[in-house]
């Protein structure tokens, strides 16, 4: 299950490591005249990018193992923030507890390689099992409110996101220079940008409303943070493809850099209107300067899936 990491993903982490640092001085630089409560807040968030970008990381060295350890503690802890803003997490305790059960079941049939089982447990298995508990518990108030609730939380945190570990199994990905983690790696990169830069330029240019996309939903998206975010994607896509991927014509990148940042858009707006539904901002404060993992893993949910079955069926 462990293998040791190839020297090309050695030497892609530590360039990853080398912006990270340069990033960290940018960021230091930018907030020498900051106000105070702005600059605490900047640099919680700092701080928390670079625990993630360790753990990450290190996970990421050790392989398949690594990252279906990681991706399961991180879909239960979402969960967990998801049941709490939805108000469910103790009155309906034994469907949640069944809900952890199935997001270790998720991950354990890919870490043993059992890619048709991963395919149809969650969409098929896991609404069968939470509606089980309910009608065992004799449920019948708010029962499709709930069960519904339960089962899309499922669908995004577990079997969504988990899909990212699943590209590890996939043939699709078996080649690159760094196998299977240069993929994942490819993925989160661009996923992660397409966020970061939507969200650096939706603040540095203001929210007016003449150019919000979502003005329920999200206040702050605006149409010139989203084409941003694309372009930013789509110019990472070209520039990493030869690096961690078998991509080798400009068009399957450029398509696939705009897949990710189209459904990256669609997944953040998917939480975001969860969280506005709940009347809250942030899943949590589990991650100071960002809020809580629903809040970092939200287009994930959607990016993954997108980025495996289009290349996965052949689209690219």
């Amino acid at each position: 299950m462990i293998t040791f990491p190839s020297t090309t993903l050695l030497w892609l982490l530590g360039a990853l490591l080398a912006a990270l640092v340069a990033g960290s001085v940018a960021r230091f630089a930018s907030l020498r005249n900051a106000d105070e409560t702005l600059r605490r807040k900047r640099l919680a968030s700092l701080r928390t990018w670079w625990i993630l970008a360790i753990v990450w990381g290190g996970c990421l060295l050790l392989g398949h193992l690594g990252i279906c350890l990681l991706l399961t503690v991180v879909s239960i802890v979402a969960f967990y923030e998801y049941a709490g803003l939805l108000g469910i997490r103790e009155s309906q305790r034994p469907a949640v507890l069944a809900a952890y059960a199935i997001a270790v079941i998720n991950y354990l049939l890919i870490l043993f390689n059992q890619a048709a089982a991963f395919v149809v447990f969650v969409p098929l298995g896991a609404l069968a099992i939470v509606s089980l508990v309910q009608i065992l518990q004799g449920q019948a108030k708010d029962y499709i409110r709930i069960t519904s609730a339960i089962f899309w939380g499922m669908m995004t945190l577990f079997y969504g996101m988990g899909h990212a570990a699943y590209l590890f199994i996939h043939p699709a990905f078996a080649g690159g220079p760094a196998g299977p983690a240069g993929w994942f790696l490819y993925l989160m990169i661009l996923t992660e940008s397409n966020d970061i830069f939507q969200a650096l330029v939706g603040r540095s240019i203001g929210a007016d409303k003449r150019h919000l996309i979502t003005p329920t939903l999200s206040p702050n998206k605006t149409w010139q943070g989203f084409f941003s975010g694309l372009l930013a994607t789509l110019a990472l896509a070209i520039l990493l493809a030869p690096w961690l991927t078998t991509l080798n014509h400009i068009k399957e990148p450029l398509l696939l850099g705009l897949v990710v940042a189209i459904a990256g858009f669609f997944g953040d707006i998917n939480m975001s209107g969860i969280k506005r539904d709940s009347g809250v901002k942030d899943g949590s404060h589990l991650l100071p300067g960002m809020g809580g993992l629903v809040d970092r893993i939200d287009s994930l949910t959607f990016t993954a899936p997108a980025f495996v079955y289009l290349l996965g069926a052949g689209l690219v």
